[in-house]
């Protein structure tokens, strides 16, 4: 049954739609209230979660930041950017990763998604923008009530399902553009608006006092409330490729009242946060809402004919990534850091659907994977394990000779003694890689790469020589990357 009302709509989200973000949001802002400890629990809370860690390091690390040093741990990270930073990242990411990772939402909704976020980014910067001259914390406070001023609309829409397709057709059909045509359709289609649901679940989930003040009483003139209220105005009327001038002119009006600034600095200014949301965004591994971030303010019009930027090809990606982990060493960077960059370079880069780090465990007498980008990431973790023990298999072979594999056909002869019947369960039979990882004098690890998709369907796209080609300079580039960074600790 569809929820009807406010109260339901929340239920819902927080029981059955999200209830994982629901618990961390919460745990998150409960540590933060205790003062004594928040920043020691708030570390230990996360560093079991390798993605929420590196998203934290990458982005602390980020030019938004604009850190003096580099960090490398989450600890140091807490210690330099502060409880509200560390706590805005983490539920940022999070946020991130629960509302994308739907992958049965029909093009029409995902994309009405993908741009309803990249505003939200956008509308959190312009809010730290305009508040630029007050504390730290007051920017972050109000960066993260703009950030998730539509938290409720995209909770729905990240949901899926009959009726967010519908409601999606209501919305093309009526050409629903102005907010008050947008809550009449939704408040017949779910009994309440997406204001009320942001606002029921800003309050059960204990989202901050700003957020729950910007959507309770958005009449109140404070300057926060105000920059928060008129940031979501601003990324909503810069998303639209056919905006109104006279409507952009009297936003700006309104943001140079509160700011006290000229139009034409608040116009650099703007584009300066479209630049710096393009940057954040690419820093959460989120790369894919960019094109939704409008640089056109004068004249909207001139970009027509290209109004979404172009995707950023496989090998540009790949390039900037190996390039990044080029400066690893000198930025003091861990061995866990590193080998996680290279994981998402080949994940990402090279498109793969199961990338894993296996690292050689000497009590266990096997390879445990330790590092995983896959699916199906409980599975592998649970059950892809490689034993060390008895006859030579795929991957003692690659760990003697120290050379990488691109098995491409289980069958043909020169593999087919590497591959015992239970590995045949774990690789995929559609083909994969594995290259070694080399510390000092010794091969600790293997990455593992394949595009098996673990319901069974066939590889959409078959694994190249340029593919084999590129997962082989990321571990190259690893393994000098770990070379250096041992080289620095023997000093």
């Amino acid at each position: 049954m569809v929820p009807h009302g406010t109260h339901a709509w929340i239920e819902r989200i927080s029981e059955h739609e999200l209830p994982a973000l629901c618990s961390t949001i919460r745990e998150i802002e409960k540590i933060s209230k205790d003062d004594t400890s928040s920043l020691t629990r708030l570390g230990q809370a996360v560093l079991h979660d390798h993605a929420l860690t590196t998203a934290i390091l990458k982005v602390a690390n980020s030019a938004g930041y604009m850190l003096h040093n580099p960090v490398t741990t989450v600890s140091r990270a807490s210690v330099v950017l502060g409880l509200t930073r560390i706590k805005n990242i983490c539920i940022t990411a999070k946020m991130l990763n629960s509302l994308l990772k739907n992958r049965k939402l029909t093009p029409a909704v995902y994309e009405r998604l993908l741009k309803l976020m990249a505003q939200s980014f956008h509308a959190g910067m312009i809010a730290k923008m305009m508040m630029r001259d007050y504390e730290e914390d007051v920017q972050e406070e109000t960066f993260i009530a703009a950030l998730l001023n539509r938290f409720g609309e995209s909770a729905f829409w990240s949901m899926g399902g009959p009726v967010t397709v519908e409601l999606d057709k209501q919305l093309r059909q009526k050409q629903a553009v102005r907010a008050e045509e947008v809550d009449f359709i939704v408040r017949q289609a779910l009994g309440t608006t997406f204001e009320n649901m942001s606002l029921g679940l800003a309050s059960s989930w204990n989202m901050g006092n700003v957020l729950i003040s910007s959507l309770e009483e958005p009449e109140l003139r404070t300057p926060e409330l105000r920059s928060v209220n008129l940031a979501v105005r601003l990324s909503a009327t810069l998303a639209n490729p056919t905006h109104s001038r006279n409507e952009l002119e009297k936003e700006l009006a309104e943001a140079a009242e509160i700011t006290k600034r000229d139009t034409w600095d608040l116009l650099s200014g703007l584009e300066e946060c479209s630049e710096a949301t393009v940057e954040l965004l690419r820093s959460y591994g989120a790369g894919v809402l960019t094109r939704y971030i409008s640089h056109d303010l004068i004249s909207p019009a001139a970009n027509t004919e290209h109004p979404l930027a172009e995707e950023m090809s496989d090998q540009t990606l790949q390039l900037r990534i190996l390039r990044e982990m080029a400066f690893l060493p000198d930025e003091h960077a861990d061995f866990n850091l590193i080998v996680q960059t290279a994981l998402e370079g080949i994940h990402r880069g090279i498109r793969m659907r199961r990338t894993i780090v296996f690292l050689k465990s000497r009590e266990r007498g096997c390879l445990m994977p330790r590092f995983i980008s896959a699916p199906d990431f409980n599975q592998v973790k649970r059950e892809f394990v490689v034993s060390l023990g008895g006859s030579a298999n795929i991957f003692t072979h690659v760990l003697n000779s120290r050379q990488p594999v691109w098995v491409d056909n289980l069958n043909v002869p020169k593999w087919r003694a590497y591959l015992d019947s239970s590995l045949r369960q774990l690789v995929s039979s559609d083909g994969f890689f594995i290259a070694p990882i080399i510390w000092g004098k010794y091969c600790v690890g293997l990455f593992y790469a394949d595009r098996n998709d673990p319901a069974g369907n066939a590889c959409p796209r078959q694994l190249s020589e340029d593919d084999f080609m590129a997962f082989t300079l990321f571990a190259q580039q690893t393994n000098i990357c770990l070379s250096v960074i041992l080289k620095n600790t023997e000093r």
